[in-house]
């Protein structure tokens, strides 16, 4: 007999399947010591009309669970998932294009609009606004089976169920051991080869969004045009990217230019500045002692202001630190630790000649929360604050990043060079 026959004879739906693998599981539950002392006829029976289904349909995809959307663990908290077909549904004509139809939507939701008032596809918030404190949820659409084969990490609970026919599977995520909960759920259109992913703050809510949730076909969509890089500047060359660091003592004056990469428009690369700077001296500081406060971060944020400096102006230090160990959301969560730590409060003074400077002063450990500027002997005299941690201020330095896009003619190559300049503050002065 032919497989079609018996899948015609049989009715082989995602039913039976689930029936199949429940029979299955069950035999597997019950230990090898017990089967082998109370083994009966009956018993004998199911297994062997089991073997014989099999056997006849003679792919392994019949045998476990290799059909539709599957679900194995990968390590302690790694769930990956993956669509496995069979012969029938490969060859199953389906619409060229889905969208999402919901059945179902909380209360007040809404889908997000962006400043312009362009929605958002499939992202929803409380009245449709881009920020809320409260919960939103949003979705991600994969169609084809090729184009869903992946591993969600942090989750700590999962919970597979099938409704209306498709199979659901709920997970629970959690990136520290000690912190909040999301929530997420992938269904699987079988129709439609597709599987729709949906983040949920609230995990009832999510529920109820995707157990009313379905697919139906967007007679609106237009394929996206292929981009015609015939007119850039640039189509003939060859592209490579370099990065570099370079290094500088404080004193030693080094050439900054800055660009900004666009494409693939006409206006590819423009330089937006080109000047010699100098980081000439670097001291600590009482706090924000003999400062003027306006050239804080946030001079008028009495929240931020308080997390750095008493109301004297002087640093706040002592302060607790939380360390955080990110964990690899496979084998562990993240864990995270508050610790008493001393820090520091540093100005550094820079000089900007022969040019202007409209970049950004940085710093590798700690964070530049002042900044002042002024015009002195011909030249742009800047006081940049950086707040550091004591533990980490052996490492502090300055830096500010260059790009500039090179052509080299012999090669027929492009090459867009990001250079870094980094001045150490506490080494060697």
């Amino acid at each position: 007999m032919k497989t079609e026959e018996i899948k015609r004879l049989y009715q082989v739906t995602s039913r039976f399947h689930e029936r199949l693998t429940d029979t299955l599981s069950q035999l597997d539950d019950a230990s090898f010591m017990r089967y082998r002392r109370k083994r009966t006829v009956k018993q004998l029976a199911v297994a062997l009309a089991v073997i014989v289904l099999l056997a006849a349909f003679s792919s392994a995809a019949y045998a476990t669970k290799l059909f539709g959307l599957l679900a194995e663990p990968v390590g302690k908290y790694g769930l990956n998932m993956q669509i496995v077909q069979d012969s029938a549904s490969d060859t199953a004509e389906k619409p060229k294009q889905a969208k999402l139809k919901l059945g179902y939507i909380p209360d007040g939701y809404e889908q997000i609009k962006d400043e312009n008032g362009f929605v958002e596809q499939n992202k929803y918030s409380y009245g449709g606004e881009p920020i809320s404190d409260r919960w939103g949820f949003s979705f991600c659409i994969y169609t084809g089976a090729d184009s869903y084969n992946r591993t969600e990490t942090y989750i700590v609970d999962s919970e597979e169920k099938t409704v209306n026919g498709h199979k659901i599977i709920f997970m629970t995520q959690q990136f520290e051991d000690n912190g909040n909960k999301q929530y997420l759920a992938a269904e699987y259109f079988e129709d439609w080869d597709t599987v729709v992913v949906g983040y949920c703050g609230d995990q009832e809510e999510l529920a109820k969004i995707m157990e009313h949730l379905d697919l139906e076909e967007d007679t609106a969509y237009v394929k996206p045009e292929t981009v015609d890089l015939r007119d850039d500047p640039y189509a003939d060359y060859a592209f490579s990217i370099e990065d570099e660091k370079r290094e500088y003592q404080l004193g030693e004056t080094f050439q900054w230019r800055g660009q900004v990469v666009k494409a693939p428009s006409l206006e590819y690369s423009f330089k937006e500045g080109e000047c010699d700077i100098t980081v000439k001296s670097v001291k600590e500081n009482d706090g924000i002692t003999g400062l003027d406060k306006n050239n804080l971060l946030a001079p008028d944020d009495a929240e931020w202001y308080a997390r750095y400096f008493n109301n004297d102006g002087s640093l706040k230090s002592p302060y607790i630190r939380t360390d955080i160990d990110y964990g690899d959301g496979i084998d562990s969560l993240g864990h995270y630790e508050p610790q008493e730590v001393e820090r520091r409060f540093y100005l550094v003074t820079i000089e900007v000649k022969n040019g202007s400077f409209s970049g950004q002063f940085m710093s590798n450990i700690g964070g530049v929360i002042y900044q002042d500027q002024h015009h002195e002997n011909g030249a742009d005299e800047y006081m940049v604050g950086i707040v550091v941690d004591e533990d980490k201020s052996d490492d502090l330095a300055l830096s500010i990043s260059s790009k500039e896009t090179l052509i080299d003619e012999a090669t027929q190559t492009a090459v867009f060079k990001e250079i870094e300049m980094v001045v150490p503050l506490l080494r060697d002065r």
